[in-house]
């Protein structure tokens, strides 16, 4: 095998191998009670794409320089079993995890496709919102690049002017988050921990947190807007209850996500969850390179013992 084709099977089985152990760390410390903790919606996006990003971190400020600090110059090595597995699986999982970003993508243009196009009204923040003739009671950003707040006149109509107002601000606050955005990186997160229940409860978890976090940004500490909002939520929880719809993908419905606890929140005060693990994974990814620096002999061995195993 040439040294480049060396190179990049490396890569991706260590990429594959942190992944692995990152995930079933994590799958440790959230049963083992970090799931009983109040979680800002960062600190659950960045729990989500920890094997991914960790697994990155350490393939490429890690493995790489040590590979190319020590590897002697050859043209051709013999690679072991583990190897190619380990690589192979890494290529499945991104190719999987494309695959759903792919698939989310394309259902949130075919969702817009039909709603077709309608009349723009102005919205919180700048923000457009479109009136569209829609079979169902949907008013949610949709999309991830380009997201558009959509609206169906049957929610206009159940709502009064201050509470589709503040709706519209709830839906706007997720436009400024890049929530949607987030949402597909989510999708299509590239690990085995989207096979398994974990991934999902993690993802649903964000789901609410990021709902809370949007009705705080559109109503603030205003006893007014936190009421019309609360009342808003209740009329159009009940007409998504009466619809029997399902979520549709790359959506951020607005009263789909623990309503009940929103309007309790939003009615009576609430203790407010710290942004923490975020800042101290990111702190970490800070570190490992510079860690890693005296390490590089040790890594390179130990690459040299998984390139060989079973050969």
């Amino acid at each position: 095998m040439s040294a480049a084709l060396l190179l990049g099977t490396v890569l991706l089985a260590a990429f594959g191998l942190a992944a692995l152990v990152l995930a079933a760390l994590l799958a440790c410390a959230w049963y083992a009670g970090l799931h009983r903790m109040r979680t800002a919606s960062a600190d659950l996006l960045a729990l989500r794409l920890l094997p991914v990003a960790g697994a990155l971190v350490f393939a490429v400020t890690v493995v790489l320089p040590a590979f190319l600090s020590y590897e002697p110059h050859q043209d051709r090595e013999a690679i072991g079993p583990l190897l190619v597995t380990l690589a192979g699986f890494t290529v499945l999982t991104m190719g999987h995890g494309i695959w759903r970003g792919w698939c989310a993508c394309a259902a949130a243009r075919a969702l817009l496709r039909s709603c077709g196009t309608g009349k723009h009204w102005a919205a919180e923040n700048g923000h457009d919102v479109q009136v569209v003739e829609a079979g169902q009671p949907i008013i949610a950003v949709v999309g991830a690049w380009r997201p558009r707040v959509i609206t169906a006149k049957c929610v206009i109509a159940a709502c009064t002017r201050d509470e589709f107002r503040q709706v519209l601000a709830h839906e706007s606050a997720h436009v400024l988050a890049r929530d949607n955005l987030k949402l597909l990186l989510l999708c299509a997160c590239p690990d085995a921990l989207a096979w398994t229940p974990l991934g999902a409860v993690l993802s649903e978890r964000w789901r609410s947190a990021a709902e809370f976090a949007a009705d705080q940004r559109a109503t603030g500490d205003d006893p007014h807007k936190r009421v019309a909002l609360a009342s808003a939520l209740i009329k159009v929880a009940r007409l998504f209850a009466a619809s029997h719809h399902p979520r549709h993908a790359l959506t951020m419905p607005v009263a789909l996500d623990d309503v009940e606890g929103r309007v309790r929140q939003l009615l009576g005060p609430a203790p407010t969850a710290s942004v923490r693990i975020s800042r101290g994974l990111a702190l970490c990814a800070l570190l490992v390179p510079v860690a890693a620096l005296p390490l590089y002999a040790l890594v390179h061995e130990l690459i040299e013992l998984l390139v060989a195993f079973g050969r």
